[in-house]
């Protein structure tokens, strides 16, 4: 018996150290130079005058998407066109290709959607047919804030 409990932590240690390293390979400024309205300088003197709290909302913003090829049970489901572009007002397009590399929480209205249902705890769901992955998943506010307090605590 212990050795399969054993070998079910070195599984969850392992597939925890694979997102964790998934994450970074996220580009900070990419998804991070929209919540500063594309203004380098502003992030950077951000970064530089409170580099915690930069990591922090950079974290929080790579916690916020996962590709899915079904759509997990429960979940409020919308195509990708109905996301808007902050600064332009823009639909994405149905075409759109996820690239969670550099997509970025903060650049679209995905935060209007999380507050649809009332709860922080909900996640939401978008069809993505231009993509590898047929849904875009976006977290719970609740689990990206718990994501990133996590990585930074490390």
């Amino acid at each position: 018996m212990k050795k399969n409990n054993d070998m079910k932590k070195l599984v969850f240690f392992a597939v925890l150290f694979m997102a964790s390293f998934g994450a970074y390979a996220q580009d900070c400024e990419a998804v991070m130079l929209p919540f500063f309205k594309g203004n380098v300088d502003g992030m950077n003197n951000y970064r530089s005058l409170s580099p915690e709290k930069f990591e922090w909302r950079c974290e929080y913003a790579r916690a916020a998407f996962i590709e899915s090829d079904t759509i997990p049970a429960g979940l409020a489901v919308y195509d990708i066109s109905e996301v808007r572009s902050r600064t332009t007002g823009e639909s994405l397009p149905e075409s759109f290709v996820v690239d969670l590399n550099v997509l970025s929480y903060y650049e679209y209205d995905f935060f209007l959607f999380q507050g649809r249902n009332n709860s922080v705890e909900e996640r939401v769901c978008f069809r993505t047919p231009g993509s590898a992955h047929p849904y875009l998943v976006l977290r719970s506010t609740y689990e990206m804030s718990v994501i990133a307090d996590r990585v930074f605590e490390k």
